[in-house]
């Protein structure tokens, strides 16, 4: 097992949670092509709009 397969994304149901890799979250949103647009559309509509002209400061 790579590196990359050990970092578990957590789904938070209802009566239980879930723990996927990576590749087996994209493995299931593949059999519903739908289900993937509307995931992403929902993370655009919740990023807060980004405003031009603004940088990141870091300090």
């Amino acid at each position: 097992m790579n590196k990359e397969q050990k970092k578990l994304i957590e789904l938070r149901l209802t009566k239980c949670r879930l723990y996927l890799t990576e590749p087996e979250l994209v493995s299931l949103l593949r059999h519903d092509p739908a289900l993937w647009q509307e995931a992403i559309r929902r993370a655009q509509a919740a990023r807060p709009p980004k405003q031009p002209g603004t940088k990141k400061l870091e300090i």
